[in-house]
This record gives structure tokens, C-alpha cells and sequence, in this order.
């Protein structure tokens, strides 16, 4: 597979008009590497998939996302992560984070975690398993993400590893 096949296209499903408008907002894209892309290796029914949401999800009495390092940063949240158990429920779980409507996630959790989607196809035999874990992190990081690219991210992906989980799929919010 070439490196090009091996890209995403950011703007793919935008069309040209809305890539236009949108792209003056981000910088040069010189300053950001390829988004790399890797293909599933096996069938989807045969597959573990683990869930990767970007709306500061957290157990209950586990540490939440620093909110107040958001209210004294507003251009930017916590780069931590959080591990998720897969039998979560909304009951559960507490959504952290100043720049979503949490209600949203309050009402249901899979607006943002879409963990009874997730089992319905499991049931379904259309999804292999889910992973023993999901995860979370705060979405909004403004212009620098370097310690989520560079501590966060490695971190989730080695603990998937763990889990030998095929397939992430990121529910941004």
C-alpha cells in the first residue's frame, strides 16, 4: 500500500466549497503531519472494538477531567485520558468538560459513548466484541495538543494493545 493510500482526506465528504471555508481557520497544514490510516486486518463480525470519546467522559469516583485548568485556559482542556468500563451505563459515568452541552450526555450516554449501539451490533453478530475497556479524553485542546499526541495517545494505544483490540472508533462530540 502506497503512503498516499495509507493517508485520510480530511475533507473528503466537506466538497470544495466547504473545504474552502473551513481550511482558512487551520493553520498551514506543513505544521501537521499525514493523519495515518491503517486498514482493518480482519471482518468487522470477527473484530474487538473499543470506543474512543472526546467528550471528558469519566467513571464516577474515578479522577475527573480538570475542569478547572479549562475555566483558567479557555482556549484549551485537560490532555489526560480515561479508561471506561465497557459495562458502563449512563448511571455511571460523568461527562467533565466546559465546551459541550453535557446535558446532552446526562440524558444519554451514547450521544457520546455509544455503548448500547456497540453491544446491539455484538448481539447482532455484526461486531466480533467489544473491548474490556472504552475511553475518554477531552476534545478541546486548542492549539497545542502536543501532550495529547505525545503522552495521551500513545498511552490509550498501548493499553488497547493490551486489550488486543482490532478497531477504535472515535465518537467526537
Amino acid at each position: 500500500m502506497s503512503d498516499s493510500q495509507r493517508e485520510v482526506d480530511p475533507w473528503r465528504f466537506t466538497g470544495s466549497f466547504l473545504e474552502k471555508i473551513l481550511s482558512r481557520g487551520i493553520p498551514e497544514q506543513a505544521n501537521h503531519p499525514p493523519i495515518p490510516w491503517t486498514p482493518a486486518t480482519k471482518p468487522l463480525a470477527e473484530s474487538k472494538v473499543s470506543l474512543l470519546s472526546t467528550s471528558g467522559l469519566s467513571m464516577k469516583g474515578d479522577v475527573p477531567f480538570d475542569m478547572e485548568y479549562e475555566r483558567q485556559h479557555p482556549t484549551r482542556g485537560d490532555s489526560s485520558w480515561r479508561r471506561l468500563r465497557s459495562d458502563a451505563t449512563g448511571a455511571g459515568i460523568e461527562a467533565n468538560h466546559l465546551h459541550i452541552d453535557t446535558g446532552y450526555v446526562e440524558r444519554d450516554l451514547n450521544v457520546s459513548l455509544p455503548v448500547d449501539r456497540l453491544r446491539e451490533l455484538v448481539d447482532e453478530g455484526k461486531v466480533g466484541a467489544s473491548a474490556e475497556s472504552h475511553y475518554s479524553i477531552m476534545g478541546f485542546q486548542g492549539s497545542d495538543s502536543s501532550t495529547l499526541v505525545e503522552k495521551s495517545a500513545p498511552e490509550i494505544a498501548e493499553a488497547m494493545l493490551s486489550e488486543e483490540v482490532d478497531l477504535a472508533l472515535l465518537t467526537p462530540v
